[in-house]
């Protein structure tokens, strides 16, 4: 299984550049998974999106030339955006857990980084032995949350984003990479 975790993961500049940015974009609301169908957001992860990072948003260029430095990868595409969840919003989630899933298969890395919270509550769930059929709801690897920390791994490795009950607002930034 490949996992990284690389804390301080953007220059003390680049952070704040990009906190700000993820406090001052427009948000629109959404849910997760976006490929099924629910009457409700709450029936879902609920939650709250920027839209995807262009080409040319210096946010895109932070992210990929920061990405790049780190781990010395040479990316071919690159999709992310800033994603906002509210705990009130998750009582569904909450009672009865997010089940664990895959990304798409067009990416070969998933991840997120953290903005704004500490702890592993809010951190990521991995299963990367979980089978569908076998009820196991407690994830085998949890990476908690840190601001500035990144965690990536293959995007078929099962997991699940974790909310801490007492964090009013999560805010983190997924992507999804394909490798040259």
């Amino acid at each position: 299984m490949n996992l990284n975790i690389i804390d301080n993961f953007y220059s003390s500049n680049d952070f704040q550049y990009m906190m700000n940015a993820a406090l001052l974009n427009s948000y629109k609301p959404f849910c997760q998974p976006n490929n099924k169908f629910f009457f409700k957001r709450t029936d879902a992860y609920a939650c709250f999106e920027t839209k995807e990072f262009t080409e040319n948003d210096i946010t895109n260029n932070i992210f990929q030339k920061t990405f790049r430095e780190k781990t010395n990868l040479k990316i071919k595409r690159v999709l992310s955006l800033f994603r906002k969840i509210n705990s009130k919003e998750l009582t569904k989630v909450f009672k009865y857990g997010m089940p664990p899933h895959q990304d798409d298969k067009k990416w070969n890395i998933a991840g997120v980084v953290y903005y704004n919270t500490f702890g592993l509550d809010d951190g990521t769930g991995l299963f990367p032995g979980y089978d569908k059929d076998s009820f196991q709801i407690e994830p085998d690897i949890i990476i908690g949350a840190k601001p500035n920390r990144c965690v990536f791994y293959d995007s078929q490795i099962w997991h699940r984003p974790l909310q801490d009950k007492n964090t009013e607002t999560r805010i983190v930034q997924p992507f999804f990479i394909t490798l040259e």
